[in-house]
C-alpha cells in the first residue's frame, strides 16, 4: 500500500473545500487500487488543503492522475488552483 499526500495552495478554501470532498468521494467510490482520500484544511496557513489518499500500489495512484475520475473533476478545482506538492510513501509491515 501507499500513502499519497497532496500539499495543495488554493485561492478560496471554501468554495474549493465542496469541490475537493466530491473529487475524494468519486476517486474513493470509483477508482481502481483507491483504499480512501481525505480533505484536510489547515487553519495555520491561509489557503492550505492537504489530499491524504491511501491506494493498493503506485501504479494505481499513478492511473488515478490520469484517469477518468481526475479528468472529470480537474477543471472544477483548477478554477482555485496555486500550487502543489506531492510525496509518496510505501507502507511497511514493521
Amino acid at each position: 500500500m501507499v500513502i499519497v499526500i497532496n500539499d495543495d495552495r488554493v485561492s478560496d478554501v471554501d468554495a474549493y473545500i465542496p469541490l475537493a470532498q466530491a473529487f475524494a468521494a468519486d476517486a474513493a467510490a470509483n477508482d481502481k487500487g483507491c483504499l480512501s482520500m481525505e480533505v484536510l484544511t489547515d487553519p495555520g496557513v491561509q489557503g492550505r488543503v492537504v489530499y491524504i489518499s491511501r491506494f493498493e500500489t503506485k501504479e494505481d495512484f499513478e492511473a488515478h492522475v490520469k484517469g477518468k475520475t481526475f479528468t472529470k473533476h480537474v477543471e472544477k478545482l483548477g478554477k482555485y488552483f496555486l500550487s502543489a506538492s506531492d510525496s509518496i510513501y510505501e507502507v511497511t509491515d514493521k
